[in-house]
């Protein structure tokens, strides 16, 4: 009967996480539910992950719904997060960057096929074993282009002057590596910011300007972003929220030469303004276009298409944009931002003219930006995107096997302690030198697998949750502890 007994206990223990829900925010088919939800949970997220604070939109049929603000930009003076309050947007700076080079494409100053060093004249790609003619504008834009990451995607301390925006592309300088061309073009993915601050430099040769001034009366005030800036400028500074770590630790507000890659500084509404613009554009509303219906479906076309389990992990690479296509052939347009101190992303339906943007000021912000984006997914799709459902299955196997080491431990000690008491079992670590050498060497090697467990596992599976890892690490370093007791204690002669 006890056997019954424990395999149903067992099955339990299995079956019962793959129904949990992991998500803090509740699953809302309605906007309105789900906007409720989120200003019930969000600030117990934000207390749960050591987040100071974050600002949260969601656009609806073209209009902004509902803007949510929430936490601190500074701690220490108890300044709150307000919808004008000022955020590093990081990389979703190259979304705009892209909307830049495209209002040149349409004015014919530049060509999407054409190679960058027919544009670009102030630094040279080094010489590769491959072509450099096929670096092309669609590839940079698309990180296509075989090249590295290059850059100092670190950020240069507020209080020293910056280097050149070439110094930064030769490894110059500050955390910066060298940019360089390491696979053949067209051929794969490969993130590179450095691409990007190749198109800052083909920005101000064809237009003969510098890329913050381009950028802020071509793109950010054709848009209506008054209050956004790729330069931290004076009147955006007392509205800045302040940056800190995964510890609450404020952090400089760490600036970038390169500008088209991670520099724009933005407000939750700004951000509101250039998701309607995008849905506008995309849509053919003639009256506020910022870009031709045309070159919104080039951009959102995907230029390098995955194929089998990478289709589902991965959106695919646009012009400036992710995109994630779905087996209805509907898609979403996404872009993802980290910089020291801030985490951001933006989603956008173009089809369905609904958004949602969540801009943070803390380096664990992903864990909320996750919750958040995966309510919302639900609420508009009726499900969980593919990598949420996969995290899903991860979480459960790692409560499952938890549980079954907690299960397991504790049977073994009770099995133990009835012997001990029955007198079956006795202590025989100290039986003789020998054994002792033999049980203390296998007791130092289950401790320190414990301690590797301990480091290995928290960093295997923080990704998906700060204290998921530690989890798994407690129970191992359990069973691990049950295992010296067995050693300690064996069957009376």
């Amino acid at each position: 009967m006890n056997k019954k007994l424990y395999i149903v206990g067992i099955l339990l223990i299995i079956i019962t996480p793959l129904f949990l829900n992991y998500n803090s925010i509740s699953k809302e088919k309605s906007v309105d539910g789900l906007t409720k939800e989120l200003e019930a949970k969000v600030p117990a997220l934000l207390s749960k992950y050591d987040i100071p604070g974050a600002a949260i939109s969601i656009i609806e049929e073209g209009q902004v719904n509902w803007v949510g603000t929430f936490g601190y930009a500074n701690i220490d003076e108890e300044i709150k997060i307000e919808r004008d309050t000022v955020f590093q947007a990081a990389s979703i700076s190259k979304p705009f960057t892209s909307i830049g080079i495209m209002k040149l494409v349409e004015e014919g100053r530049i060509h999407l096929d054409a190679p960058i060093q027919k544009y670009v004249t102030r630094w040279a790609l080094p010489e590769a074993m491959y072509d450099k003619d096929q670096v092309t504008v669609r590839s940079l834009l698309s990180h296509t282009a075989g090249l590295s990451i290059g850059g100092g995607y670190q950020g240069y301390d507020p209080y020293k002057q910056l280097p050149t925006i070439e110094k930064s592309l030769s490894g110059i300088e500050g955390a910066s590596r060298p940019l360089a061309l390491i696979h053949e073009p067209g051929t794969k993915f490969r993130y590179s910011g450095g691409g990007y601050s190749l198109l800052q430099l083909l920005i101000e040769e064809v237009t003969a300007r510098d890329y913050t001034d381009f950028m802020k009366t071509q793109v950010l005030g054709a848009i209506g972003m008054n209050k956004s800036s790729f330069q931290w400028e004076e009147y955006l500074r007392d509205k800045t929220a302040k940056a800190y770590d995964k510890d609450l630790k404020q952090i400089p507000n760490y600036l970038f030469v390169e500008k088209a890659a991670a520099g724009l500084y933005t407000t939750i509404d700004d951000m509101n303004k250039f998701m309607m613009a995008e849905i506008k554009s995309y849509n053919g509303d003639n009256k506020e276009t910022l870009l031709s219906k045309k070159t919104m479906e080039t951009m959102y076309t995907p230029v390098l298409e995955f194929t089998g389990p990478q289709r589902f992990i991965n959106p695919e690479p646009a012009l400036g944009h992710f995109v994630k296509t779905k087996e209805d052939g509907s898609f979403t347009i996404t872009h993802f931002g980290s910089n020291r101190g801030w985490k951001s992303n933006f989603t956008i339906i173009p089809s369905g003219e609904a958004a949602i943007a969540i801009f943070t000021n803390g380096d664990s912000g992903s864990y909320l930006l996750d919750e958040v984006l995966n309510s919302w997914h639900y609420t508009k799709f009726g499900e969980y995107e593919f990598i949420a459902k996969a995290l899903h299955a991860v979480r459960s196997t790692i409560y499952s096997l938890s549980s079954i080491l907690m299960l397991w431990s504790v049977t073994i000690l009770i099995s133990l302690f009835k012997k001990r008491k029955k007198g079956i079992r006795q202590m025989t670590l100290l039986e003789n030198k020998v054994t002792f050498i033999i049980k203390c060497f296998i007791i130092t090697l289950i401790l320190y697998g414990s301690y590797l467990c301990k480091v290995n596992l928290v960093g295997i599976f923080k990704f998906i949750n700060p204290n998921i890892g530690n989890i798994l690490a407690v129970a191992l370093i359990i069973r691990g502890g049950v295992g010296i007791v067995q050693i300690a204690f064996v069957k009376s002669k």
